[in-house]
């Protein structure tokens, strides 16, 4: 209990309650099936034992599904085959996420993704320095990937994952560090995606929080529109491959300007308007929230500086997993409902951190219609409330 801090309120309505009935079950399905998907498929590499086979399984299934190419349907084959065993004794559940998934679906052209020009243009054979190493990774045939964030069906609180692969082997590039011998940063195809619209608004004068690879940097740096890009980055080894391997084959090298320095601490003191535009992605993944919070808490309060931040929408679909148990929570109460009581010693100290701010966050609200539950659990409005709060994660 948070001492001094106003709960969300969800009045006890039939509507209301129809509603929670009418999605409780797909999004409990939903959140299992993200989980295996997405899992596996970062946990390991797969790909099918017997192309063949399953080449002669799709076949057969496209006399019947003459929209979809045989190489989708081989990809959708493994899809089911991972979740197909937790939804067998839900049929219509199990069909209503394949068709979804099937929707979502991309099977890429490996000669589309070589004309990216960073991946044209770059050179990553045969050059190192330190303990990295640029290399090439090999994705295999119809080896599974995930190409963006999740589709979020609103109306269900439903996260659809978007399956990706190619039907032939692709390269693509990766910088690989020796001592721990694993690959350390890509260029995959999600990391193209997920910067499309960061690269699209990029223009005049660019700031960017985090190197890596340098994939926003060059992609901004070739922008008729933009006139520099300025890098922070915090480590020096990062500065050196970058400006050693990376920097010298940019064209516009010349708009490129990198600075040693902490991002947070950097967009802190910088005054609003030095830029026209910044690019924030100095975290991992979604996983990393606590620096999206640290820089998110400052770029709110920008007005001449136009700032988008890398899988903002994946943080916003996992903080609405936190507004859902709040909403159920609170209606349970309401209705003296039991509710199995959460085991505190599951959670992490970042699972109590994310409960404790969007119960600060909901604080004042009151649902009242089931139009309200879908306000809220809409990624794109909790995205707006952390815009317009003050208060600090």
């Amino acid at each position: 209990m948070l001492l001094g801090v106003d709960f969300l309120k969800v009045q006890n309505t039939r509507r209301i309650a129809e509603k929670l009935m009418e999605v409780m079950q797909l999004k409990e399905a939903s959140s299992m099936v993200n989980t295996i998907i997405t899992n596996s498929i970062v946990a390991n590499s797969i790909i099918p034992p017997d192309p063949e086979a399953l080449r002669k399984e799709a076949e057969l299934i496209q006399k019947e599904m003459p929209d979809y190419s045989v190489d989708r349907i081989m990809m959708l084959l493994m899809v089911e085959s991972m979740i197909g065993p937790y939804l067998e004794q839900q049929p219509e559940v199990m069909d209503f996420f394949m068709n979804w998934i099937a929707a979502e679906s991309r099977v890429f052209d490996v000669s589309e993704f070589n004309e990216n020009p960073y991946i044209k243009n770059i050179d990553f054979a045969n050059q190192s320095n330190g303990d990295y190493e640029l290399r090439y990774h090999d994705n295999m045939p119809y080896e599974l990937d995930i190409y963006n964030v999740p589709k979020r069906i609103e109306e269900l609180y439903v996260d659809i994952p978007r399956v990706s692969c190619f039907p032939e082997e692709f390269k693509y590039p990766v910088i690989f560090q020796k001592s721990i011998n694993s690959t350390w940063m890509s260029v995959s195809p999600n990391e193209v995606f997920t910067m499309e619209k960061a690269i699209k608004n990029a223009k005049g004068k660019v700031l960017t929080l985090g190197c890596g690879m340098g994939y926003f940097a060059y992609m901004a740096s070739i922008k008729e529109d933009v006139d520099s890009v300025t890098i922070i980055e915090l480590e020096q080894s990062v500065i050196d491959l970058f400006e050693t391997c990376l920097l010298s084959q940019f064209e516009n090298k010349n708009k490129i300007t990198v600075i040693k320095a902490d991002a947070v601490e950097y967009l802190k003191n910088m005054e609003d308007g030095d830029f026209d535009y910044c690019f924030a992605d100095i975290w991992i993944g979604i996983e990393d929230i606590i620096p999206y919070f640290a820089v998110k808490e400052i770029g709110r309060k920008l007005r001449k500086t136009k700032i988008d931040y890398w899988i903002e929408d994946s943080f916003a679909i996992l903080l609405s997993s936190y507004v859902w148990i709040e909403i159920i929570k609170s209606f349970s109460k309401s209705n003296n409902i039991p509710i199995p009581p959460i085991d505190d010693s599951m959670l992490t100290d970042l699972d109590k951190r994310k409960t404790a701010y969007i119960q600060s966050l909901l604080g004042k609200v009151e649902i009242t219609k089931p139009e309200h539950i879908d306000y809220y659990m809409r990624p794109q409005n909790i995205i707006s409330l952390i815009d317009r709060t003050d208060i600090i994660f």
